[in-house]
């Protein structure tokens, strides 16, 4: 299965940029949904900025959630030209 997901991958690069969509999808619907496993109960005693922790610290819970939905969305526009330039050069 690994190696046929490789070679499929390695053939066709432009379907990663349709993966990234579904992730950036995800992240949006996050957002959206306000899922409380990602933003709720944080430490308060952190602000790394590298984890959603830090930025529901630093920014707050709402900022951060569009903070996350204006990535997710430039995530899901980047993964989608991906594709559609990796499928017009196929």
């Amino acid at each position: 299965m690994e190696n046929r997901l490789k070679s499929f991958l390695t053939g066709n690069p432009h379907y990663l940029g349709f993966i990234f969509a579904l992730f950036g999808i995800a992240g949006l619907i996050l957002a959206i949904i306000d899922a409380n496993w990602l933003f709720g109960d944080v430490n308060k005693m952190t602000y790394n900025l590298k984890k959603i922790d830090g930025w529901v610290n630093f920014f707050g819970r709402k900022t951060a959630r569009i903070i996350s939905g204006v990535i997710s969305v430039v995530i899901i526009l980047s993964g989608l030209f991906w594709f559609i330039a990796g499928s017009k050069s196929s």
